[in-house]
């Protein structure tokens, strides 16, 4: 852990900003000297760097003393599911400072989302400067999350964007084979779900990447599916990788659902209506869409919750809930 308050002026006109910094996420291994370097440039901000995700706590009880103005969460999905679910379930704030984030790890779909793209350290000192000229509140956006209870008796896990049967697949295939090809980040996704749709067309030696076991979706009071699905996805943000937009616009609730049957016609039909941006507004046979507060899922299949694999419960159904938000911060 490291708190450094050396750049804090007492009385100064610049809001205080507080920064939570996973130094192990993927980017920050190679770039949180930048970081530091920044801070130390910066009046009031205080930076904790966390030696461990169990120490978040720690660092969210000393930041509610401060009263900062802005949040920000430097490091990838992981650890931004983890904050969130502290301020969720653990919060020590009376209000809740607008969050924002540094994308610090490999994906950084959640960053991305709400416009923070490029070098960790350039939008650090784009937050800094908005927060210098007052631009913060203009800047701020509701966001719901997604609750996954894997009805282990544990507090739910938080994040916003949840994938299953090729999700999942894509997600450890990218890992195990593109990223160890040394691809940047952009291609390395590109390529996995290049090779997903090649097996979903029956081309490769795993022509079941995009087939799950059986499976049982519930969106409750609008759709009951059960089958063997090649992508089930629930998500909160509004583009997802390549700028995907995979669901529907109609309904009420915080999640926004998509499921695509398994089997080579129903995915090309899935990816046209992807490129042709019917997706989700026209009926797309194999395919279902819903807005929902919450989801069920049951199956053996394992699921992500922002790049996080996890495994189902025997006999559990996976219960997903999106009906709490936040503030965020947003450079779109």
């Amino acid at each position: 852990m490291q708190l450094d308050t050396n750049s804090v002026q007492s009385g100064a006109t610049v809001p205080l900003i507080a920064i939570i910094s996973n130094p192990l996420s993927t980017t920050n291994a190679s770039r949180i000297d930048t970081i530091r370097k920044v801070v130390d440039e910066s009046a009031n901000v205080v930076h904790f760097e966390l030696n461990g995700i169990e120490t978040i706590d720690e660092a969210l009880a000393l930041f509610a003393k401060a009263n900062p103005a802005m949040l920000i969460v430097n490091g990838g999905d992981g650890t931004i599911g983890a904050v969130l679910a502290a301020l969720l379930y653990r919060n020590p704030f009376d209000v809740i400072p607008p969050i924002a984030f540094l994308p610090g790890g490999k994906t950084n779909m959640t960053a991305a989302d709400l416009g923070f793209k490029g070098k960790p350290e350039k939008v650090l000192r784009r937050l800094i400067g908005l927060a210098k000229e007052g631009g913060v509140p203009d800047s701020l956006v509701r966001m719901h999350l997604i609750e996954m209870d894997l009805g282990d008796g544990k507090t739910p896990q938080v994040g916003t964007f949840f994938g299953t049967a090729g999700v999942v697949k894509g997600i450890e295939w990218c890992r195990e084979h593109a990223y160890e090809m040394g691809l940047p980040n952009g291609l390395a996704h590109f390529v996995a779900i290049f090779k997903l749709l090649l097996s979903a067309f029956g081309i490769g030696k795993d022509k079941r990447l995009m087939v799950s076991d059986p499976m049982s979706v519930i969106v409750p009071g609008s759709a009951r599916l059960n089958g063997e699905f090649a992508a089930v996805m629930c998500t909160t943000l509004d583009r997802l990788l390549l700028r995907m937009r995979p669901y529907g616009q109609e309904g009420k609730g915080g999640l926004k659902f998509s499921a695509i049957e398994a089997g080579g016609g129903n995915v090309f039909r899935a990816i046209k209506g992807l490129l042709n941006t019917t997706f989700g507004k026209k009926f797309i046979q194999g395919t279902h869409t819903r807005r929902s507060d919450e989801v069920r899922i049951g199956g053996t299949d394992p699921v992500t919750l922002d790049g996080e694999i996890y495994y189902p419960v025997p006999g559990k159904e996976i219960v997903l809930k999106g009906n709490r938000s936040l503030t965020f911060v947003s450079l779109k």
